[in-house]
C-alpha cells in the first residue's frame, strides 16, 4: 500500500528537518523511504575517523543519511568534516569507512611483516587477470 504524494524528495527533506512533532516527522520519513537511494561515495577517500564525530542522543532522530542516501531514525548520529563541508552520515556508514581505514593499516602492517605480498586483494597480483 504505498500512498503517492506530490511533494519531491528535497521537499520531503525540508519538512523532515523542520518537522515540530513526531508526527509530521513519521510521516516525511514513511514517504522518504519511498524514493530510491542514490548513494554518494565519492568521499570515501577523506573517511577517516578523526574527521568523524559520532554522536548519541537521548531522543529518536529523522535525517537523510548523506553517504547512503537513505532517510534514518536512529539515537545516533555522525558529523563528517569533508571538503564540501559538514555532512551528516548514519552509524552504519560510519563503521564501515572506520573499518576499510583499519583494513587499510592492518593490509599496510601484513605486507611490511611479510605475511601477505604486496598488492594482494587490491588486483595488482596478476592472478585471475585472464592472461594466462
Amino acid at each position: 500500500m504505498v500512498k503517492s504524494t506530490s511533494l519531491t524528495k528535497t521537499e520531503l527533506v525540508d519538512v523532515l528537518h523542520t518537522a515540530k512533532s513526531s508526527k509530521e516527522r513519521n510521516r516525511a520519513v514513511k514517504l522518504l523511504k519511498q524514493f530510491d537511494p542514490m548513494p554518494k561515495y565519492e568521499f570515501d577517500d577523506e573517511g577517516f575517523k578523526n574527521k568523524m564525530q559520532p554522536k548519541k542522543y537521548d531522543y529518536l532522530l529523522g535525517y537523510m543519511c548523506f553517504r547512503c542516501d537513505k532517510v534514518k531514525q536512529s539515537n545516533y548520529k555522525v558529523l563528517w568534516n569533508t571538503s564540501k563541508g559538514c555532512k551528516q552520515i548514519c552509524h552504519g556508514c560510519y563503521n564501515q569507512l572506520t573499518e576499510r581505514e583499519e583494513i587499510a593499516i592492518m593490509r599496510v602492517a601484513n605486507q611490511k611483516a611479510g605475511i601477505i605480498p604486496k598488492g594482494f586483494g587490491l588486483g595488482l597480483t596478476g592472478v585471475g587477470d585472464g592472461t594466462r
